[in-house]
């Protein structure tokens, strides 16, 4: 996948929001015993939905972790002469930190969701519809 197409469908996410769907997907995949996701039994379009959030949401973790990195980068001059406050850079450093592991287990969503879709082509795309909060 080129930059360009990444950038479009990052751009076509954003009107979509990925990670909000992605949560409100998750409750209508079942838990088997083991605290184990169900992919088995779940709908082929349920899965490749929770599969496109996760893997765009990954890839936006990714991206702005970069863009914090970046950013930390230039401001690092400011962090030897006191300017930027001790618990500021704690606070990006929790963020980070769970910003990996939203980004991890997206991963294993998308993972687990591509593995029992992986032949799935529907004529016409299902698209389930999200509950809203």
């Amino acid at each position: 996948m080129t930059g360009d197409q990444i950038d479009s469908e990052l751009a076509a996410a954003e009107v979509r929001r990925p990670l909000r769907d992605l949560i409100l997907l998750l409750p209508h995949l079942q838990v088997r015993t083991g605290n184990n996701l169900d992919y088995e039994g779940a709908e082929p379009a349920l899965l490749h939905q929770i599969f496109t959030n996760a893997d765009i949401t990954m890839r936006t973790v990714h991206r702005g972790t970069a863009a914090i990195g970046r950013l930390l980068v230039a401001v690092s001059p400011e962090c030897g002469t006191g300017e930027l406050p001790a618990d500021c850079l704690e606070a990006l450093g929790w963020l980070l930190s769970e910003m990996g592991d939203l980004a991890a287990t997206a991963h294993n969503l998308a993972a687990g969701c591509q593995r029992y879709t992986a032949d799935y082509a529907p004529r016409t795309p299902k698209y389930i519809l999200n509950a809203r909060p």
